[in-house]
């Protein structure tokens, strides 16, 4: 069995970046991790349009989906209260900010949400992302 390792770089609306709004969000596209994936991690960064005020923080969510629980429709995600904290990124302290952190396995299919509302982040911050898999074939 060999393991090898993959980059699947997270976009948001076709994009490797997106800008989130002072006080707003954006949710990355789709995702699908490879079926062979035993293991993985994110890399998020949020780097500020300008000179960071203090509220300037982008918080990143996890939104999995492994199928359908109720069966009645196509694969559904987390929902406001039931996505995962990633992390938190504060551009005042570091302007660009940059993290890496554990996935759960095995969702199918991820979307990163990242937001500045619950900061009420003053300027504008590109944020991109990117998973690192480990694969076992």
């Amino acid at each position: 069995m060999a393991i090898t390792r993959a980059e699947t770089q997270v976009t948001w609306s076709a994009s490797n970046s997106a800008s989130v709004s002072a006080g707003g969000n954006q949710t990355s596209d789709e995702v699908t991790l490879d079926a062979t994936c035993i293991n993985a991690q994110i890399s998020l960064k949020a780097d500020n349009s300008t000179s960071p005020a203090s509220d300037d923080i982008i918080y990143f969510w996890l939104e999995q989906s492994s199928a359908d629980p109720d069966g009645a429709s196509t694969d559904e995600f987390d929902t406001a209260g039931g996505r995962l904290l990633l992390a938190v990124l504060d551009t005042n302290d570091a302007d660009p900010v940059v993290t890496t952190v554990p996935l759960p396995l095995p969702q199918e299919h991820l979307k990163v949400y990242a937001e500045g509302a619950t900061a009420g982040s003053t300027n504008a911050i590109t944020v991109s992302a990117t998973i690192t898999e480990q694969r076992a074939a």
